[in-house]
């Protein structure tokens, strides 16, 4: 997880980026998944546009996915649906 950072010193990372990344960590969640827990990410931290998003979106979207992967996993989980809307 990356440092906590004050505004001024906060990193930005492009949006391409970050959706390749978590498409390698997390190559069976569908590629509409990522975007729409990246945006939601983002829209929790800036409001903002998906050009550039502070490093914070990445972490939160790593967390929010790693979340839902050990919960399908369980033991007693149902089946993910693809289909299903957060």
């Amino acid at each position: 997880m990356a440092d906590r950072r004050s505004l001024d010193e906060g990193g930005y990372i492009l949006y391409s980026d970050l959706v390749d990344r978590l498409r390698t960590r997390f190559p069976h969640v569908p590629h509409w998944r990522l975007e729409q827990v990246i945006a939601a990410e983002n829209d929790a931290i800036t409001g903002g546009l998906l050009r550039i998003v502070p490093v914070e979106v990445e972490d939160g979207t790593i967390e929010m996915l790693e979340r839902e992967v050990a919960e399908a996993s369980a033991p007693d989980a149902s089946d993910a649906d693809d289909d299903e809307v957060a």
